[in-house]
């Protein structure tokens, strides 16, 4: 069975970033919904090192080029007009050619009270 893959709407898709994390990343309190959640402020330096901040730590990493780049795919079910049959397609919503390697533990920041 062949599954045809498209890029979305016609256009060339849109280029994404992974981040890789050493550990676990949860979330306190009730709502665990993770639609719209900011994770934390992601910046970089002048000279190219990356720090990522989530609450209060901070993490240090630096950006990778992908050997070989990873697609991001939107499935869709649907039918054959011309039969009936239930037919599937992947359209190209995104491609993964770098990632942020964070592989250090976080530092912890400390603040001055107010």
């Amino acid at each position: 069975m062949l599954i045809p893959i498209h890029p979305a709407d016609g256009a060339s898709p849109a280029v994404w970033a992974m981040i890789e994390l050493q550990g676990k990343l949860e979330r306190n309190g009730e709502n665990k919904d993770t639609v719209g959640f900011d994770v934390g402020t992601l910046t970089t330096s002048s000279t190219g090192t990356l720090h990522l901040t989530i609450g209060y730590h901070q993490c240090e990493g630096k950006i990778q080029t992908l050997k070989k780049p990873l697609a991001v795919l939107s499935k869709t079910d649907g039918a054959d007009p011309a039969t009936g049959e239930p037919t599937q397609e992947y359209k190209v919503v995104g491609v993964v050619r770098e990632k942020y390697l964070f592989k250090a533990r976080p530092r912890a920041l400390i603040s001055k009270p107010k």
